[in-house]
């Protein structure tokens, strides 16, 4: 027998997953490619949680516009193990630019040269059009500052009072809107200590701060691909099977749903934070990992996202794929051509010639808009910003309402992952120094994959 064979953990039972999501999904993903049977159970009819297709008028839309970063390593890795090695399949690199979509606005624009990190940010700002010389020598002297700190902020600090220092154009223009769109947070309540966190690992990995624009739907991203290595490792996908964890010991954990019980060798809990406390039986829930995960989770607060489909007879002509907003409602704007290009011959999309999705992260006084009149508020902005911007023939508005945790100072999170030898918990909520990011999520199902094989081979 190979080592590579006597490494593989013997398992009678398969490992439960609970939570179809992207940490569902990591953790399936990670379990089933080392050769360990999985029943992944999803109460949606779909997986892919809030990173998944939904179809509109038979055009294949995301639930909700996600941006990768080149510094997430852990998605970007899985992402290539699941398409046979291709470096970043299904998405589009830009490098880290900040296009005004109003022409000669005067709001600032730049675009990060190719050049190593730290290196390509600070000409970046350097080289900025819109903010004046002194302005842009300021940015760099706080730039350096935060970088000789070693990027350590007080944990009780907020993005705002961290950008306080820094001329306001650029803490307008650049700063509070990348941090808003990483922590879906309102910045005057955002954490600082999390948002430096992420500057500090854009800036020192290579292309760290590229965007990468998916051009795949999320469902063909990590989800579909994960279903089908589940079932051909001999495990199963079960879609709208809600299932609890009921009993868990050393040997194993004891699964109810849809009325039967049936006992895993190990479970994995990566439903959302605020699903937490429904997939764990009242006995586990005084488990005292479960206590204390129970009560992080409990004092969390979340923030929705909006994300407004436009569509067009006409081509658009637009400068980059991705385009800055004035907050108006929406922040940013992306040219999502690529959904056209792969739709089926639907009405809508034999019609259609150009594509934008826009995105509000956070709350804010659009919540009190019906999808209609927000959609029509979105149209007026970009009319406003650029007068010759077409009238769109179609629309759709994705609300997701949890869509993230509220990345606050000093948020407590669940002291370990693991609640039992055969219980673990995965999801976005778990890092402290992440906020609920697809890279959150990805990072915290493969360890929990990897921790529940090495509990079943030790075992």
């Amino acid at each position: 027998m190979g080592a590579a064979a006597s490494m593989r953990p013997r398992v009678s039972a398969p490992v439960a997953v609970i939570g179809g999501g992207w940490a569902g999904c990591a953790a399936a993903w990670t379990l089933a490619s080392r050769g360990i049977p999985v029943v992944l159970h999803e109460a949606a009819p779909v997986l892919g949680g809030r990173a998944r297709r939904v179809e509109r008028a038979g055009i294949p839309i995301d639930n909700g516009q996600h941006l990768i970063v080149g510094a997430y390593e852990s998605t970007r890795t899985l992402l290539r193990r699941v398409h046979g090695g291709r470096v970043d399949p299904g998405l589009l690199r830009q490098r880290l630019a900040i296009v005004p979509f109003a022409p000669d606005s005067g709001s600032l624009a730049l675009r990060a040269p190719r050049l190593a990190p730290p290196w390509n940010l600070a000409t970046a700002l350097a080289l900025a059009r819109g903010p004046r010389l002194s302005e842009r020598v300021d940015a760099l002297r706080w730039l350096r500052t935060l970088h000789l700190s070693g990027f350590e902020r007080d944990g009780g600090e907020t993005v705002d009072a961290m950008l306080s220092s820094l001329p306001p154009r650029i803490a307008r223009g650049l700063f509070a809107p990348l941090a808003l769109a990483a922590l879906n947070t309102p910045t005057s309540r955002a954490s600082a200590r999390v948002y430096a966190h992420l500057l500090d690992r854009i800036s020192r990995a290579p292309g760290g701060s590229d965007f990468l624009l998916p051009i795949l739907d999320l469902s063909e991203l990590l989800p579909e691909p994960t279903a089908r290595r589940i079932e051909a490792r001999g495990g199963e996908v079960r879609l709208r099977s809600g299932a609890i964890v009921v009993a868990a010991s050393d040997d194993g954990v004891d699964i109810r749903s849809g009325g039967a019980t049936w006992r895993a060798a190990a479970a994995i809990v990566a439903v959302g934070p605020h699903q937490l406390g429904h997939a764990l039986a009242p006995g586990l829930a005084e488990l005292p990992a479960a206590v204390d995960a129970l009560a992080a989770v409990g004092a969390m607060r979340y923030e929705p996202t909006a994300t407004i489909y436009l569509g067009f007879r006409e081509r658009l002509r637009l400068r980059s794929r991705i385009h800055r907003l004035d907050d108006a409602p929406g922040q940013w704007l992306f040219d999502r051509r690529d959904v056209l290009e792969r739709a089926p011959e639907a009405a809508a999309a034999r019609v259609l010639r150009g594509l934008v999705a826009v995105v509000i992260s956070a709350g804010g006084a659009h919540d009190d808009l019906d999808a209609k009149a927000l959609a029509g508020r979105v149209h007026m902005q970009l009319k406003r910003l650029r007068a010759s911007f077409p009238v769109p023939v179609w629309s759709q508005v994705i609300v997701e309402r949890r869509s993230t945790f509220a990345c606050v100072p000093g948020l407590r999170r669940p002291a370990s992952p693991v609640l039992g030898p055969r219980l673990h918990l995965a999801g976005d909520y778990l890092d402290p120094a992440l906020p609920a990011t697809l890279e959150a999520a990805v990072a915290s199902g493969e360890a929990a994959g990897h921790a529940v094989a090495r509990a079943l081979r030790h075992g």
